[in-house]
């Protein structure tokens, strides 16, 4: 079967994250990547790419020569772009050449005209977008409900948030077995980029404070990601955010009010059978070592959405919920775009994309 043919736009954190893991496991890469983009020059990217302080060398030699990366043995080619929103109007007939069944925005700065572009002006036949843009067809959280993706209806599809995919399982599960009246979100996630490492101006004023000094309260998605996916829990749903100076791992902590009496034996058996089942590789339930407590820095390099604390996990008067889960806000989440990209794929290799072409045509 012919590999998925994919670009990248983007190669910040999320775009450098996705090329690795894609290459992590099989050397010539679980998708076919012919074509990435951005606006540094070539060197810098190999570079980065090279030397990664978080996660170290990667697991493939890394070289470039004239306009090509080189993965091991797989080249793939750069253009360099004027800026991250996406490729320039001369940059569409050289990705043309492609013929890309996929193209991930990782920028995170494309408007859904641009997204638009890229289907119209026939670079690729679908968008994925590494972030949730007001007009995609579907936000796609994998193990939730990816099912749900249409061929027919779907060609700019976004693979929701890193916290959105942590949070949308848990929430999944509890939902579907016990219902959830309301719940309160609070995440407590490593700085980001758009902090400042010394006091200066941002346009979110307290953002500008140095990020290694203080802890700082922030608003955040994971509420607003989550019912994208679970359309049900619409209202039901309230979030905040600590950024705190670490530099990887982030923790969610949920509050919940259930919909009916519950038990802390019956939660810790529902999220045991969903981690060996249905959600297995997504959602790992875990005791500590040896009796005692991870700290956050041991989930480094892990790929479950959501890593469940469950000596933490409370149940009061039948109905309060105390519930906490980590996970590697990077690595898991370039998985789980992996894994958007093979629900494409296996909806393409079942011939139903062929039939999309005809209807069309």
């Amino acid at each position: 079967m012919t590999p998925l043919r994919v670009g990248i736009a983007g190669l910040g954190r999320i775009g450098r994250g996705i090329l690795r893991a894609n290459h992590a496991a099989l050397a010539e890469g679980r998708f076919d990547i012919k074509v990435v983009c951005d606006v540094m020059p070539i060197d810098q990217v190999a570079y980065l790419l090279a030397h990664d302080t978080t996660y170290g060398k990667p697991p493939f030699t890394l070289d470039f020569q004239g306009n090509d990366l080189i993965l091991g043995d797989k080249r793939i080619r750069y253009e360099r772009v004027d800026r991250r929103r996406r490729p320039t109007e001369d940059s569409f007939a050289a990705l043309r050449e492609f013929d890309l069944d996929v193209f991930i925005d990782a920028t995170g700065t494309a408007s859904i005209a641009d997204l638009r572009a890229v289907i119209e002006r026939k670079v690729a036949r679908k968008v994925v977008c590494t972030a949730n843009i007001a007009g995609c067809d579907l936000s796609m959280v994998y193990g939730v409900n990816h099912e749900q993706y249409d061929p027919l209806q779907h060609d700019i599809i976004a693979s929701n948030t890193c916290t959105g995919n942590a949070l949308a399982p848990v929430a999944y599960v509890l939902q579907k077995h016990i219902g959830i009246e309301y719940a309160r979100v609070i995440t407590i996630h490593p700085a980001l980029s758009d902090q400042r490492a010394l006091d200066g101006y941002h346009p979110t004023s307290h953002l500008g404070r140095a990020c290694a000094a203080s802890i700082l309260p922030t608003s955040t998605n994971v509420a607003a990601s989550t019912v994208l996916a679970l359309p049900e829990l619409e209202g039901k749903l309230d979030s905040l955010s600590y950024r705190v100076p670490t530099e990887i791992v982030s923790i969610i902590d949920m509050t919940a009010t259930l919909a009916r009496d519950t038990s802390r034996d019956e939660c810790i058996e529902l999220f045991e059978k969903y981690a060996r089942g249905d959600l297995n590789g997504i959602v790992q339930c875990d005791y500590g070592a040896w009796g005692h407590q991870r700290a956050s820095i041991d989930y480094l390099g892990t790929e479950f959405s959501a890593i469940l604390q469950m000596r933490h996990l409370t149940v009061s008067h039948g109905r309060q919920l105390g519930l906490t889960l980590m996970h590697d806000n990077e690595v898991a989440y370039c998985c789980r775009v992996l894994d958007v990209l093979g629900v494409i794929d296996r909806v393409k290799a079942a011939s139903k994309l062929k039939l999309v072409e005809s209807l069309r045509a």
